[in-house]
């Protein structure tokens, strides 16, 4: 039976944008340093402090720091210009126009720093289609955290078993379909818009 999806829930990075940070930090830094300052910055735990927005900017840089002090300067770096690793996809705004036109509901549910999401907000055309969202700075928390979920449907007064979240990383749809909703690994565009269609999702 296929059920009846009302609202479509969109993560930004790698959904709606590119997130290279890998190419980023070979073209800054050279390819031999972006296995240490992954390890250092996207791929620690710190990072998700950096998208909890419990921490300044430069005291998330002293955090992570410390995971390198060698690389320092490149951490420093790495923070203050992570807005610059997001690329809007070409077909993000019309992704979100066409659903909003077929009558669904759009929100955006991204973990995202505030001065990271301040910076980039102006290239990202997709939000005047949204109908609102919840970025993680804003509360405090984080995907894949059930709390994040929560509060979007209680604050737009979501059903989730008639909502589908669209997101890149495993932990986070799992999350999403534990809460309630429907959920769908973003690998592709095409591969994302033929789960929509299985779900019933038409545009």
């Amino acid at each position: 039976m296929i059920p009846m999806i009302d609202t479509v829930i969109f993560d930004i990075g790698n959904v709606l944008t590119e997130w290279h940070w890998r190419d980023s930090f070979a073209q800054m830094f050279g390819e031999e340093l972006v296995e240490p300052l992954a390890d250092a910055t996207v791929r620690s735990p710190g990072w998700y402090e950096l998208d909890r927005g419990a921490l300044s900017e430069e005291e998330l840089v002293d955090l992570l720091t410390q995971n390198a002090p060698e690389y320092g300067d490149e951490i420093a770096r790495i923070v203050h210009e992570c807005h610059d690793f997001v690329t809007v996809y070409p077909y993000a705004a019309d992704w979100l126009r066409g659903l909003k036109a077929a009558g669904y509901q759009v929100y955006i549910l991204s973990n995202f720093s505030e001065f990271g999401f301040e910076r980039a907000k102006s290239r990202f055309d997709f939000l005047e289609y949204a109908d609102g969202g919840v970025i993680s700075y804003e509360i405090k928390e984080v995907k894949p955290d059930r709390i994040i979920y929560d509060t979007l449907c209680k604050k737009y007064g979501i059903e989730p078993s008639r909502a589908v979240f669209l997101d890149d990383r495993p932990e986070n749809t799992e999350a999403a379909i534990a809460y309630g909703m429907h959920a769908i690994t973003v690998e592709t565009k095409a591969q994302t818009d033929a789960a929509l269609h299985a779900l019933g999702v038409h545009w």
